[in-house]
């Protein structure tokens, strides 16, 4: 669960405006069911990628804190720190770029639908800028 209460806002407004965008899909006479596992893909790869983004974040702040915002290692090890990262940066987007065909191509999902779904957390982002801005 977030700590902030703005991430809070946004990801349950999303998952609201996904049900809602996905059930408006399925209702629509034609192609609904594909629409609607479109929208619900298209916010899972959202999901995801923002899980596994929090999750390094999270991971990288709590090196830092524990390494007292030092800069004592050594330029062979910053070398490899490097790499690694670079290497679960291309490994996530991989993973999510398969997915993403997965869910395009063998289940026939409407790129419609997974556009909307992926756009369900930037609505809920614009919502939570209209909401502080007031």
């Amino acid at each position: 669960m977030e700590r902030d209460p703005a991430l809070r806002r946004i990801v349950r407004n999303s998952a609201v405006i996904t049900i809602g965008v996905a059930a408006v899909a399925l209702a629509s006479e034609s192609g609904g069911l594909d629409r609607a596992i479109g929208v619900l893909a298209g916010a899972g790869l959202m999901a995801f990628s923002y899980r596994v983004i929090r999750q390094s974040v999270d991971a990288r702040t709590h090196r830092t804190a524990a390494e007292g915002g030092s800069e004592g290692s050594s330029r062979r090890a910053g070398i490899a720190s490097a790499a690694w990262t670079l290497t679960k940066y291309v490994t996530r987007y991989g993973v999510i770029a398969v997915a993403a065909w997965v869910v395009l191509v063998p289940l026939h999902a409407s790129p419609g639908g997974v556009f909307a779904g992926v756009s369900a957390p930037v609505a809920a982002i614009a919502m939570e800028a209209f909401r502080r801005r007031r």
